[in-house]
């Protein structure tokens, strides 16, 4: 991977003629190093930097780069305008992420939606995005690392919880899907939204984007039929309920479990893997499901 600043001198074509531009970090992605580009006093650029081992996170760059780009056409994303290994660049979008703790009302809650809608009638793509696969092999990687002390317990935890995890059933249809709709992951200007990384997307249950959102964003039972209204259409039963309600529980064991290798690969550095995966784990809002005793 090269530095930062070779990857600056690379992109002229890109930057101001004159040298004159600002090079501001983005405070709030936990995977990659990301950068806001400005200049004339406006922000311009989004620059990212993938910091993650891929292969054992299960991303597929090129697959991602290609999502990215199907979705910037049909205004889904932002474009991107330069990308080399590991270095991306794309238009700023102008609007908001939202907090951890959001809470909708409509006016934010039916364009979310409808961008989600809309990506899942995007033509298909060769990889499937199966969250219990992943689940089992990041914990086989957990299982043969060198761990530190204080990573053994935690570890131990995850496998236990995955044990008893309840499996949602595959679908007979996959579509494209986000499978990371955070609130972090939808910027939101006036009544449009739009969606940014992607490294998770691929086909899949459109009920796991559903069951994501329904969680991340901490939607009402009435949100969430109105969420299912907009982006599955017709009525939520009771099938479908337990669907998404398995999803639920699958997205917060993967957080769970994310920290933990990412914690294994990088050690201490920049993020506290075990210091967030307890206050995660002992959150009743994000895991009202996993418990230690």
């Amino acid at each position: 991977m090269y530095a930062l600043s070779e990857y600056l001198k690379q992109m002229n074509s890109i930057l101001p003629k004159d040298g004159e531009y600002d090079l501001v970090p983005l405070e709030e992605g936990f995977s990659n190093q990301t950068y806001c580009i400005r200049w004339c006093n406006q922000p311009q650029l989004v620059l990212r930097l993938t910091q993650e081992s891929d292969e054992l996170f299960g991303v597929n760059r090129e697959l991602e780069f290609h999502i990215w780009r199907q979705a910037a056409q049909h205004g889904l994303t932002a474009n991107i305008v330069w990308q080399q290994q590991s270095c991306v660049v794309s238009q700023f979008l102008a609007g908001h992420t939202f907090p951890w703790s959001v809470v909708h009302q409509d006016a934010t809650l039916k364009p979310i939606c409808e961008v989600v809608q809309h990506l899942h009638q995007q033509p298909s793509v060769s990889q499937e995005y199966c969250v219990y696969e992943l689940l089992e092999r990041w914990l086989q990687a957990l299982s043969k690392g060198h761990c530190e002390p204080d990573i053994v317990e935690p570890i131990e935890q995850v496998q236990r919880f995955y044990s008893t995890l309840a499996k949602a059933p595959r679908p007979d249809t996959l579509v494209l899907c986000h499978n990371d709709l955070n609130p972090k992951n939808v910027i939101l200007k006036s009544n449009r939204a739009w969606l940014i990384d992607w490294e998770c997307a691929g086909m899949s249950d459109p009920l796991f984007d559903l069951g994501v959102l329904a969680h991340a964003h901490h939607l009402n039972y009435e949100q969430l039929q109105q969420a299912y209204s907009i982006i599955i259409g017709g009525a939520l039963d009771e099938e479908h309920c337990y669907r998404i309600e398995c999803y639920r529980q699958a997205y917060v064991l993967r957080e769970l479990v994310w920290l933990l290798l990412r914690q294994l690969i990088r050690g201490a550095h920049e993020l506290d893997g075990v210091q967030w995966y307890h206050a995660l784990l002992n959150d009743p809002i994000f895991n009202p499901y996993f418990k230690t005793e």
